[in-house]
């Protein structure tokens, strides 16, 4: 009976060894993670008051290699709101912090002026306006043609729709033009074409002759430098009415304002508004649209934004 009994005693002792060295094993994986966990950079940064959205935020952007000099300094809110804003782009970082700290902007501003180039003085951080983006190429102040570009696809404006002999424009704007004139002229609004392509040589010549009229401050208040124009690229039109060519008070028409609400629905955009000078760094011409096909400038009339910010954030 002693015997059974002591039998019993051993199986039980097995028994509690099986079920309880899992138990052991379970809790010294846990505490070895744990231990583990707290030498992670993640937790690091947790215990410097940053959340765990934030502390992705840092990795996705970030090598390790920064992490100490980050840990460092006290939690920098701006950046982290600049990471997280939807128009980050990695490539700015270091300009979005730099123009942060001389200017008093929210961080959307900083985000949008940066991304448009504009913590550069106009015609500073000149980069080569990529031609293969054919009728959504960007040229402006930042962004410059070459002297010998032209579009291979121009022909001439027949004296019905323009201004003098021998303007030109590419075939694709000029035939989105015929059918805004067709459309326009059925509700008794005769356009004009004032000016279409352009060469980097004509331009040239009007800037310096502005150039030599008074200095580069006053050229540039009226007139693209070479390379800049829009109307290099065969894409621009300066459209009037027939019996109203004045700049002065063309606004006041009823073809421009036929022309601010219907244009986009032929491809065409105001390009030059008095509300973007800021971005554009061109005076409002209530005369000049830029050709971008029908689905952008649908875009970009309902959004109400400039081609430099569609631009960016859609094209380039």
């Amino acid at each position: 009976m002693k015997k059974r009994l002591r039998l019993k005693k051993k199986v039980w002792f097995f028994i509690a060894i099986i079920i309880f060295i899992p138990i052991f094993i379970v809790a010294g994986i846990k505490i070895k993670a744990k231990y583990d966990y707290q030498k992670t950079y993640e937790y690091r940064f947790l215990q410097k008051d940053y959340t765990k959205k934030e502390y992705e935020l840092i990795s996705k952007y970030f090598e390790e290699s920064s992490y100490e000099e980050i840990l460092a300094k006290d939690k920098d809110e701006t950046l982290l709101k600049i990471l997280a804003n939807k128009n980050f782009i990695k490539d700015n970082l270091e300009r979005y912090l730099d123009y942060s700290s001389k200017n008093n902007l929210t961080i959307d501003d900083i985000i949008l002026d940066v991304n448009l180039n504009l913590d550069y003085k106009f015609y500073e951080n000149i980069t080569k306006t990529d031609t293969e983006k054919d009728t959504l190429m960007l040229v402006n102040k930042y962004n410059a043609l070459a002297s010998d570009y032209e579009p291979n696809d121009l022909v001439v404006i027949s004296q019905k729709y323009s201004w003098g002999e021998g303007k030109q424009i590419r075939k694709e704007v000029y035939d989105a033009f015929l059918n805004m004139w067709d459309d326009a002229n059925n509700e008794g609004i005769y356009l004009i074409i004032n000016l279409g392509y352009r060469s980097y040589a004509d331009q040239e010549a009007i800037y310096n002759r502005l150039m030599k009229l008074k200095n580069r401050k006053y050229a540039d208040g009226i007139s693209a430098r070479p390379g800049h124009s829009e109307h290099q690229t065969g894409l621009a039109l300066d459209i009037f009415e027939k019996n109203n060519s004045s700049t002065e008070t063309f606004k006041d028409s009823i073809a421009y304002t036929w022309l601010k609400n219907n244009a986009y629905k032929y491809g065409f955009i105001l390009r030059y508004t008095e509300e973007n000078e800021s971005i554009t760094g061109f005076n409002a011409e209530d005369w000049h649209y830029r050709y971008v096909g029908k689905e952008v400038a649908k875009i970009i009339y309902e959004s109400n934004i400039t081609f430099e910010e569609y631009y960016t954030y859609n094209v380039k």
